[in-house]
């Protein structure tokens, strides 16, 4: 490699806020840390936030629609008897100091999602009321669903995205039988162009948060499907940019010219050294 340092896998994920300009990125690695960072998506900035040893579902997670809070789901074999090893939290935007928090039956939840107004639920929890914290706003506990493949796909189903039809044009053009393919057509724009989602089921010997396996496309024409190879998760932001997490670990927002994108940000997230902080003061308050 020419005495060139190769710089660390990760992978990440990406949750945006319906009602603000804000994003939480999830950065996985290495092994079992995990990284949060607040994106804000109109100045184009990073900053960072906690660090977790243990394990994090970001798709059976959530960020409030105003950018402020979330709502996650985490694994971690705690030193606190008081604490069990599986639990929904509510926490500052981007720090995991819980301000509340509720013992989980395992790991088969679907986790928490928040309401368009702001109400927390949360699915198959064992005790409605919380063993840390108190919750000044609103929540609803809710029986386990065994959709499994929609549980993977929550939060587009929350942001807009729908189930592709068999005679949509998307679905016509996926080869094979995929557990779902899911469209969102760009928001703030007439020019039709369509993002989708192909989910190909779960496999956790191969890359993929919560090995599930995501395949994303481009489609400006019922004929023309590009193919994003590069991508491990996309959306649209507010202002019809398709933003990207990449395989090399990068955060990208690109313009589209129908299925041609512009790339106009980047940021690499593989170089990033293990660096845990106690949070502010401000994230242990509501």
């Amino acid at each position: 490699m020419n005495g060139e340092r190769l710089k660390p896998a990760c992978r990440l994920y990406v949750l945006v806020a319906a009602k603000a300009e804000v994003a939480l990125v999830f950065r996985r690695g290495p092994s079992d840390w995990w990284h949060l960072l607040h994106w804000d998506l109109h100045k184009l900035t990073l900053t960072p936030g906690a660090w977790f040893h243990g394990n994090l579902y970001p798709r059976r997670s959530d960020i409030s629609p105003d950018g402020r809070l979330f709502g996650y789901f985490a694994l971690k074999t705690s030193v606190h008897s008081e604490w069990p090893d599986a639990y929904c939290a509510v926490s500052r935007v981007p720090w995991l100091e819980a301000l509340v928090a509720w013992k989980t039956s395992g790991t088969w939840t679907w986790g928490c999602q928040f309401s368009e107004n702001g109400e927390l639920n949360i699915s198959a929890c064992m005790e409605e009321k919380p063993f840390h914290g108190n919750s000044p706003n609103s929540f609803s506990i809710t029986p386990m669903n065994t959709d499994w493949p929609k549980r993977d796909v929550w939060n587009e189903t929350k942001r807009g995205w729908r189930v592709a039809g068999q005679d949509d044009p998307l679905a016509a053009s996926v080869p094979g039988q995929p557990n779902l393919v899911m469209r969102r057509e760009q928001p703030a724009s007439s020019g039709g162009v369509v993002l989708g989602l192909i989910h190909q089921g779960v496999d956790f010997r191969q890359p993929g948060i919560e090995g599930v396996q995501v395949e994303y496309f481009l489609q400006d024409t019922p004929d023309n499907v590009a193919p994003l190879s590069e991508a491990v998760w996309a959306d649209w932001d507010h202002q019809g940019r398709l933003l990207m997490a990449t395989r090399e670990g990068a955060l990208e927002v690109c313009q589209c010219q129908g299925a041609r994108l512009e790339r106009v940000w980047s940021e690499d997230l593989r170089d990033r050294t293990l660096d845990p902080q106690p949070a502010p003061s401000w994230a242990s308050r509501w």
